[in-house]
């Protein structure tokens, strides 16, 4: 039987499929790819000599091996996808991603199993360019190409338990935004065991650091995920609600006390930097952030904190950020071998863009302790 989370990877469309460039009109069934295809030209000056147009496959879609006389060059723009030489492993791609091919290098590219994909494909040299067909990429091939890639971390990654991978992969996309691959994570989160109550709670903690839209949607998708498994008969544990200590503190001075005990730092140590220059937002930590949710014991606080990584590491470009959270992970025991697992579980989710500013803010930490 179809497993849950394929189906719904299918229920998005070619139409549906969000990319910056136009789908153009499917080139399938066609000798040459292996699944349905999408072909629209980019380029209409012919005097400028760069042939271009936009591929979008299918997922699981692939063209056969071949190669070009003159070369060509690829820039993913959607999705997730595929790219091998002859004799190479293949090159898992995000968008931004260029692959430059050389002359008469056998090689084949497109989506990954589980992903729709769009890239543009510029023709160099067209004036004695020729694309030269081979035998197809057979389905043994395709799925040991994508499988070798796609659990080139898997070993490292048994540092981190199976909840606590569920745990970043829902985070991460969460906070990148990426609501197909994110149904995928909470499938996932769901199989190893995670209850309703629990997921959500990523899902209500990462607002915190991404927004509320973000974490808004990403809750709808949870819904759609848990309605789609109760209508094939799998009925997935709610859960129990989240409990507080009562306590006579302000939440003022709760939140103050418990971002102290994580990351080691004297409660009453000198404000600096923003808690100085905009004194609402260190209030609005210490009493919401700190307090409110952290206070919240669905998730232990070093569970807490993989998320907060893996939201900021979807985020990209808040290395600062990361840079304090990282060093609340160590603290609390997270290691630095663990917190390398979490990258690896992002750059194979999200890319190298979003996994390699975070190992430079890691290598900074380790080298300082």
């Amino acid at each position: 039987m179809l497993s849950i989370s394929y189906l719904m990877t299918y229920a998005q469309t070619a139409e549906t499929f969000r990319q910056p460039y136009p789908l153009g009109e499917k080139l399938s069934p066609n000798p040459n790819f292996t699944g349905e295809v999408w072909l629209a030209p980019l380029s209409e000056r012919k005097e400028l000599n760069v042939p271009m147009a936009n591929v979008t496959f299918e997922p699981g879609c692939r063209n056969s091996w071949h190669s070009h006389k003159a070369g060509q060059l690829l820039i993913s723009t959607a999705g997730i996808g595929y790219y091998q030489e002859k004799g190479q492993p293949a090159r898992r791609l995000f968008p931004g991603d260029i692959v430059e091919i050389a002359p008469d290098v056998e090689h084949w590219h497109g989506a990954a199993p589980d992903s729709w994909f769009a890239h543009i494909a510029i023709t160099a040299n067209p004036q004695n360019n020729a694309a030269v067909w081979l035998s197809p990429v057979s389905d043994e091939q395709y799925r040991k190409a994508t499988s070798e890639a796609e659990n080139r971390y898997t070993e490292s990654n048994k540092a981190l338990s199976a909840r606590e991978q569920a745990i970043v992969a829902v985070a991460s996309y969460t906070g990148k935004g990426d609501l197909e691959h994110l149904r995928q994570a909470l499938t996932r989160a769901l199989e190893v065991g995670m209850t309703i109550n629990e997921i959500n709670e990523v899902l209500i903690h990462a607002y915190a650091y991404c927004g509320f839209p973000r974490s808004l949607r990403a809750i709808q998708i949870f819904m759609q995920v848990v309605d789609a498994r109760k209508a094939n008969g799998i009925n997935d544990a709610v859960g129990r609600e989240a409990s507080t200590s009562p306590n006579d503190k302000s939440r003022y001075e709760l939140g103050r006390d418990v971002l102290a005990e994580i990351s080691g730092m004297p409660a009453d140590a000198p404000k600096t930097g923003y808690a100085v220059f905009a004194p609402a937002i260190e209030r609005f930590l210490k009493e919401h952030l700190f307090a409110d949710l952290f206070e919240r014991d669905l998730l232990t606080y070093r569970e807490r904190e993989l998320a907060t990584v893996s939201v900021l590491a979807g985020v990209g470009g808040v290395e600062p950020m990361a840079y304090g959270h990282m060093g609340i992970c160590l603290h609390l025991g997270i290691t630095a071998e663990q917190l390398s697992a979490l990258l690896n579980i992002v750059e194979t989710n999200l890319g190298e863009a979003y996994s390699e500013p975070l190992r430079g803010v890691l290598n900074q930490l380790t080298e300082k302790r």
